[in-house]
């Protein structure tokens, strides 16, 4: 609502004087000299208000009778405003009861401002109270220098005034904007600024309240009374690119930059501008490249996979600000996902989220695995898919899983968690798929890098075996045959031993010679696995009579903790094959009077078998070598223990070619080899 033209008084004291008369001449305990300012009426003279109305000096036209008295033109007399909602206007101390308003008019006649009496109870109005009141109001307006009358705002011939244009800019704007006077009552605000606090349609009148419960500090602390944009403005601070925290109940905190201004005219402070800007967007890009480049660190840096797994959970967590990350790899034996790592932000609700292992469709990473494709669970508490139930314990929220790829497979899962409903799935999404690429490229990489290593020392190994291993039963075969053929006499005296020799050695050759085309045939797929139902546990006890005759020998004691029956899908000839070698290595690189130990059980639907001995041991710097073709530890060769570095090897490429996986734990003294292999 707006009037014909714009007052202001000389001084406040001259009009609150003219107010006081007012009350005064009508005998009520209120009277207010109020001009029209656009939305508000302000009290350009007030007398006997109390409360925040008496530091505010202004009330929207909205909730003011004076509106009445501008509209009409006319004197406006209420006996009893009871039944009127403007009877108690926002920041009032006491009700209006009884009002009488007259117009103030310019000398050319419009009016500008109203004059009225209030009293807090009914009550009659006189014709002479209204007299009286209209008295004061012409004497008012003829007092010299009382008004300075300014030119009435109207539309120039060519469009609307400049205050439209103004209007329309500030609500046109993504950035949130508001405006206080000078005692911090709020003036205005644009659409942008309802839309990025989720405020009411109407403000609060403080200024410093504007989401005061939701404002935090770039510390995430609650932002005080006097530390509001608002309020450091007024007071003289400059309020530059100044980082705030927007913390809603149920949404994800939003990051804001605040700038302000004091607003002073020839010395006397109007009030002060505020511009909010949401940097969220911004922010959020700064951490997906401090994210990436994080990653890449620890992807170059690390020397293990379980030591790059550890460092991507926890540059990814702590980059995106997620309390939770995980990354599962997959277990191609027992076709289940393995928890390779994980990151939590401490709480003491939230440690113990993974599980041991996850099948194919299980939970959030197994159905990510199942999928090959992103999932995005975008609130916990009413996910309906699949078991969220302890991040939902955890208070959780949000989650995603993406696939980790290599070139033919989903070879893991990596997920993070959030505690807050996080709305931007797109991006992040999108960010998160890049991470698991670097992690999927790195496992390629690592995999081709010990494949490059393998090949090189197995070009060592090679040489030695064939210095060593090959070139000693030659040279003993070429020497007993020239002996034979050079001595017709050592036929009689001494040659069925040496013949025993030319055989020993022929069939040490033969072995080597054998375990390359079964390693070569393995490894190529040319050799056949041919499976049938097959029971393990018998076949362990058949292997371990055989070793038992060596063992004896040594004095070593085999003890077998087997099942009654372990029924698998097999090849019998080359699961007997594969026995043999780890039940002959235990007992060849133990100690006389030592012990091999071997168990077999069956566990989620895996056969493991486990072959402990109390032997001679690998050393540490040696053990990532153990399944290398022509290996051999210097313990085996400093005891002078004999074989080819190919035993182990063709056991492995054995399990392997039935789905199986096989490794090595070390004690002192001794090596526990454990196998597990798929029943079905």
């Amino acid at each position: 609502m707006a009037a014909p033209a714009v007052a202001r008084a000389a001084t406040s004291d001259d009009l609150d004087a003219v107010a006081r008369a007012a009350a005064e001449s009508v005998d009520v305990p209120i009277g207010l000299v109020t001009l029209v300012d656009g939305e508000w009426m302000r009290f350009a003279g007030a007398f006997g208000l109390v409360g925040a109305l008496a530091e505010s000096r202004r009330i929207l036209v909205s909730e003011s009778f004076c509106q009445d008295v501008v509209a009409s033109d006319a004197p406006v007399v209420m006996r009893d405003t009871e039944n009127d909602p403007r009877s108690r206007p926002t920041g009032a101390a006491v009700r209006v009861g009884a009002y009488l308003g007259v117009p103030l008019r310019a000398r050319d006649g419009t009016a500008f401002g109203v004059l009225c009496a209030i009293d807090g109870r009914p009550r009659d109005w006189t014709p002479a109270e209204v007299g009286a009141l209209r008295g004061v109001a012409t004497a008012a307006t003829n007092l010299p220098g009382l008004f300075t009358e300014l030119p009435a705002e109207t539309a120039p011939a060519d469009g609307p005034p400049h205050s439209l244009f103004l209007q329309a800019l500030l609500d046109s704007l993504n950035t949130a904007v508001f405006a206080c006077d000078a005692a911090g009552y709020t003036m205005f605000g644009n659409p942008a600024l309802q839309r990025m606090l989720d405020l009411a349609e109407e403000l609060p009148t403080d200024a410093a309240a504007i989401a005061g419960d939701r404002l935090r500090d770039a510390d995430g602390q609650p932002l005080p009374h006097d530390r509001h944009p608002s309020a450091r403005a007024l007071a003289g601070e400059p309020v530059r690119d100044v980082v705030l925290r927007l913390a809603r109940p149920g949404r994800p905190p939003r990051t804001l930059i605040a700038n302000a201004e004091r607003i002073t005219v020839a010395g006397a402070v109007l009030g002060a501008v505020v511009a909010l800007h949401d940097a969220t967007d911004q922010q959020r890009a700064q951490r997906f490249r401090e994210c990436s480049l994080a990653v890449s660190r620890a992807l170059v840096e690390a020397d293990r996979v379980a030591e790059a797994a550890r460092q991507v959970v926890d540059a990814v967590a702590r980059s995106l600000h997620w309390p939770h990350a995980e990354l599962w790899l997959a277990d191609p034996v027992t076709d289940v996902l393995r928890p390779a790592a994980s990151w939590t932000d401490g709480e003491l609700d939230r440690p113990g989220l993974m599980s041991t292992a996850l099948g194919p469709g299980e939970g959030l990473a197994g159905t990510t695995w199942q999928t090959g494709e992103p999932v995005w669970v975008p609130d916990i508490a009413t996910e309906t898919r699949f078991d969220v139930e302890g991040a939902a314990r955890r208070k959780l929220r949000t989650a995603l899983a993406v696939p980790v790829r290599s070139a033919e497979a989903v070879v893991g899962v990596l997920a993070i968690y959030a505690d807050t409903l996080d709305e931007d799935r797109i991006a992040l999404t999108a960010h998160l798929v890049g991470i698991a690429a670097h992690v999927g490229h790195y496992l390629e990489r690592r995999r081709a890098e010990e494949l490059a290593l393998q090949l090189a020392r197995t070009k060592d190994d090679f040489l030695a075996l064939v210095g060593h291993e090959l070139r000693t039963p030659l040279t003993s075969i070429t020497t007993y045959a020239q002996l034979l053929s050079d001595n017709p006499d050592c036929w009689t005296s001494d040659g069925p031993q040496l013949l025993g020799v030319i055989t020993r050695n022929t069939q040490s050759l033969t072995a080597i010679i054998d375990d390359l085309l079964d390693l070569a045939g393995l490894e190529s797929g040319h050799i056949t696995i041919r499976p049938s139902d097959t029971d393990l546990a018998e076949l362990t006890r058949e292997g371990i009579e055989t070793v038992r005759v060596a063992a004896d020998r040594r004095e070593i004691t085999v003890e077998a903790d087997l099942p009654e029956r372990v029924a698998l899908h097999g090849d019998p000839q080359r699961l007997r094959q594969m026995l043999d070698n780890v039940l002959s290595n235990a007992v060849k690189y133990s100690h006389r009077g030592g012990r091999v130990t071997v168990a077999l059980v069956e566990e989620a639907g895996v056969a493991k078998l486990s072959v402990a001995d109390t032997g001679i041991g690998i050393p540490p710097d040696e053990r990532d070598r153990l399944f290398q073709r022509f290996f051999r530890s210097s313990t085996a060769r400093d005891n002078g223990v004999p074989g080819t570095g190919l035993g182990l090897v063709v056991t492995r490429a054995i399990v392997e070619r039935h789905g199986g996986r096989i490794s090595a734990t070390h004690t002192d003294p001794g090596t526990t080899m454990v196998i597990r292999l798929p029943i079905a």
